[in-house]
């Protein structure tokens, strides 16, 4: 089943990066979402911090109308505020600060939601470092 998952995903990956957002209809921008969940947040420890990136989330971030995180709770208590979707280039990533500094040890998971542009809700993805 994970290599399935896997195959529809790269394939649904390949069909985002070579078309124009505008072509790719909301539902398929929604599946790459759901089928890539799990790389929706990266941890890092690095120069004596904790930090959080949000990096796939802001390169699909026309799929996406809001983001809602918490850290070491379910709470969802926090936004984090996406760049505007570029539809001439909808996958580049031109925000300055994509991740979150935190002091070392401190976050020891991170829950998050995704409101899709059709208003509908993802489960809540929970990742640890």
């Amino acid at each position: 089943m994970k290599k399935i998952t896997t195959i529809i995903a790269s394939a649904l990956l390949l069909i985002s990066l070579s078309s124009p957002t505008h072509a790719i209809p909301p539902e398929q921008m929604k599946q790459i979402l759901n089928l890539t969940k799990n790389n929706w947040i990266a941890f890092r420890d690095y120069n004596g911090k904790q930090w959080i990136y949000f990096t796939h989330l802001e390169s699909y971030t026309c799929g996406i109308e809001q983001v809602r995180y918490s850290i070491n709770s379910d709470a969802l208590d926090k936004t984090w505020q996406l760049q505007p979707c570029n539809l001439k280039n909808p996958n580049a990533i031109t925000k300055d600060i994509i991740y979150l500094t935190l002091p070392l040890g401190t976050a020891r998971s991170i829950s998050v939601q995704v409101t899709f542009t059709d208003g509908s809700l993802s489960e809540v993805v929970r990742k640890t470092p």
